[in-house]
């Protein structure tokens, strides 16, 4: 008889991991002022997934949307038994300008050695993803993009098809704590974006989706 009173409906699907995100999934970022206005103390709605596919690893990228329309990406990046999570905007043509001037910003193309860059200006839209230098880490390497989710797949064979190659270029700040990652695909269009590494612990308050 008790079986009656049973709900039939399916358990409420847990978020324990923001590695676990899946698409219509959200959760919030901490209130600090390691963030631009715009994103911290936010909540943030995952409208997409893809993955970036090396050689030997991969990456999940979560597509993020604010409440006002601003989209961010977000990797987890795994490091000496520590987690962090990386936060990127794209910038534009003339806000790389703005940054770093063409001519230096150039060199990063035309130098055969790994490449040190300054900031020339920091606009204060930008001003918690930018740091004062960055230093190329290795030489341009290519990838595949999947816009997919391959978590718990087999990805496809490397340089195999099913992904769209790109030309990658990373450099990172002398701590580390901030990145510029410059893609440059098929075609020669080029996407420039800025990193901020934070702590793990600034993605709070997980809420799970619509998502099974």
């Amino acid at each position: 008889m008790f079986n009656f009173f049973k709900s039939k409906k399916e358990p409420e699907r847990q978020l324990n991991h923001a590695s676990e995100l899946k698409k219509g999934d959200m959760f919030s970022v901490i209130d600090s002022f390691a963030y631009p206005s715009w994103l911290k103390g936010e909540t943030l709605r995952v409208i997409d997934i893809q993955t970036y596919q090396y050689q030997h690893s991969s990456d999940t990228e979560f597509v993020l949307e604010t409440n006002s329309g601003q989209v961010v990406f977000l990797q987890i990046e795994q490091d000496d038994g520590e987690e962090w999570a990386n936060f990127s905007i794209k910038i534009q043509r003339d806000e790389v300008e703005e940054i770093f001037g063409l001519d230096e910003f150039s060199r990063i193309f035309d130098e055969d050695s790994l490449t040190q860059i300054d900031v020339q200006n920091t606009p204060e839209r930008h001003m918690q993803f930018l740091a004062k230098s960055y230093q190329q880490s290795e030489s341009p390497y290519v990838c595949y993009f999947h816009n997919k989710d391959y978590r718990g797949q087999t990805l496809p064979r490397y340089e195999q098809e099913g992904g769209e190659p790109c030309e990658m270029i990373c450099l990172a700040s002398p701590d580390e704590g901030f990145g510029l990652n410059i893609e440059i695909w098929d075609g020669g269009e080029t996407e420039v974006s800025l990193t901020l590494t934070r702590p793990m612990s600034d993605i709070v308050d997980l809420f799970p989706g619509d998502a099974k």
